[in-house]
């Protein structure tokens, strides 16, 4: 049988991970990341998270951040434009 969960349950997690030697994850992680993803943490909050995970062997781990957490670290933040013609 197929068993119903109930929204307030569900929280959304972007997955962005690294190959990259980060001891302080999520300290000097790089990702990109879309304005539609922002606008649903915004819209989101507490049920939207961003999970940073570095794989390399040296530093195996994971950050699991809102985007209220994510905002107060980040450095730099710019906008790029993806354009088809």
């Amino acid at each position: 049988s197929i068993e119903l969960y109930d929204f307030e349950d569900i929280v959304l997690v972007e997955l962005k991970t690294t190959k990259k030697k980060l001891p302080k994850l999520p300290k000097g992680f790089f990702f990109g990341a879309t304005e539609s993803e922002f606008q649903l943490a915004r819209l989101l909050k507490e049920k939207y998270k961003f999970c940073f995970v570095s794989i390399h062997e040296e530093s195996l781990s994971y950050s699991l951040l809102t985007l209220d957490e994510l905002e107060k670290i980040i450095k730099t933040k710019r906008i790029q434009y993806q354009i088809n013609l």
